[in-house]
């Protein structure tokens, strides 16, 4: 800045013309007239370069000024000292919490998905074709109970179809006609057997009389005996295929061209949560038509990393939480923990099984799992919103004086619901802002307001 002053003093000193000494050249009127108009211009010209250089000065000097200042915020504040007034503190409604050591158990973390519960997951897709119709499909968000129809199908044969089914019908026309006869002859054959029973018991009782007056020999007797018990079994005989052959072994001939109906029912009660198919649509066998999810249970899948298996265990109390919504916390138990380690992620898939009976928790939804490792420690926490990112660090406010925090970097460790532990940059007792910590790291950005307002006691 002194080398821009002397350039400028320079400048001024070289323009500076002598005046004191007239000229001897003298035009209109002679040497006087000339040398005083020449003095005044000489004048004249020497303030305008002098003002030149003064406002070339002050422009210089505040663009130096005006660069120093911006220079200046990037080795601003290195102490991380903030000074906020009481006066902004009651503003902001600030709240400080003190870090105190606690017991706790190592933590697991996890974030995972909400997933339908086995069984608990149905797609409705009817084995036959046709047409929907009959009443109205079910919308989705309407809860269903288990059996109830939720729609009918109305089948209509194709031309290829009814032409099969003709030509069974002629087949099956031939085959009752060949059952009709050989029940004809069964019957005549009944009648036929009971005409010779019936003369068979005659003898057999006449050979019994004749035997007990000694009329007839043993031989005789037992001749007439065989004769009726035959006699009986062909009677038995007929009469069994003659009804084997009245027990539906005639088919029934199947109509060609007239639609059937089939209901389509639901297997599982739950919401509906997706409609594939609308009134009149043709649906063909095995294609889906609605999907059912019961949200009474449901499943949360979350990867645990191979380094934390060893530490969990089927007894382990899961607690869940979701950014829908914050500070409740959802339990369960743990059903499977995966058997198959990902070789890109080194962690393998463990299922949770969590009660959701106000249905809060949805099919998709992310959630965070938090579980104890079983093995503790003396750790130092304070409230997570303490806790801010500042270029890819973790910081924290400490309350120096009543006007007065510090920015101090931290270390932190595992989470336990709100809290988290610190590592490292504090110590037991210390106070940190909780709310309006966001708010001392703008004042720290622009430590110049801070002087906008004094406070005085």
């Amino acid at each position: 800045m002194t080398k821009i002053k002397d350039d400028v003093e320079r400048s001024a000193q070289a323009t500076e013309v002598r005046v004191d000494e007239p000229s001897q050249v003298s035009l209109y009127g002679g040497s006087e007239g000339f040398t005083m108009t020449r003095n005044r211009w000489i004048i004249a010209g020497t303030i305008a370069i002098a003002l030149i250089a003064i406002i070339s000065y002050s422009f210089l000097r505040q663009t130096a000024t005006s660069a120093e200042q911006v220079a200046a915020p990037a080795a601003a504040n290195p102490t991380g000292t903030v000074k906020f007034l009481m006066e902004q503190q009651w503003l902001i409604n600030m709240k400080l919490a003190k870090a105190e050591k606690q017991w706790l158990a190592r933590q697991i973390t996890s974030t995972g998905r909400v997933i339908p519960a086995q069984h608990n997951q149905a797609i409705i897709a009817p084995p036959v074709g046709g047409i929907i119709s009959s009443g109205q499909l079910p919308r989705v968000g309407q809860q269903v109970k288990q059996g109830q129809t939720l729609a009918i199908l109305n089948q209509r044969p194709t031309a290829a179809e009814s032409a099969q089914i003709a030509a069974g019908n002629a087949q099956l026309r031939l085959e009752n006609a060949r059952i009709e006869a050989e029940r004809r002859r069964l019957r005549q054959a009944i009648n036929e057997a009971e005409v010779r029973l019936n003369q068979a018991k005659t003898e057999y009782e006449r050979a019994q009389r004749l035997y007990e007056r000694k009329a007839y020999s043993l031989r005789q007797l037992q001749s007439a005996e065989a004769d009726y018990k035959a006699a009986q079994a062909n009677l038995a005989a007929a009469d069994e295929q003659l009804k084997a052959l009245s027990d539906g072994s005639a088919g029934k001939l199947n109509g060609v061209g007239v639609p059937t109906s089939y209901a389509v029912r639901a297997p599982i009660s739950g919401t509906i949560v997706k409609v594939s198919k609308a009134m009149g649509e043709q649906v063909a066998s095995g294609e889906a038509i609605l999907e059912i999810v019961n949200l009474d249970t449901v499943w949360v899948e979350a990867p645990i990393f191979e380094r934390d298996l060893s530490f969990l265990s089927r007894e382990a109390k899961p607690i869940f939480t979701t950014s829908s919504y914050p500070g409740v916390e959802f339990g369960g138990i743990i059903l499977d923990i995966g058997a198959v380690i990902d070789e890109q992620s080194r962690a393998a898939t463990v299922i949770f099984e969590v009660p959701n009976r106000d249905h809060t928790l949805r099919i998709g939804m992310q959630a965070n799992v938090r579980l104890d490792a079983g093995e503790g420690a003396e750790v130092l926490i304070i409230p997570k919103e303490a806790v801010l990112d500042n270029e890819g660090k973790k910081i924290v406010y400490v309350l120096l004086s009543g006007e007065e925090f510090q920015r101090r970097e931290v270390t932190v460790g595992d989470e336990y619901g709100s809290k988290v532990a610190v590592l490292s940059g504090l110590q037991p007792g210390e106070r940190v802002v909780t709310q309006g910590a966001y708010q001392l790291k703008l004042q720290e950005l622009r430590p110049a307001d801070a002087g906008a307002h004094s406070h005085e006691t």
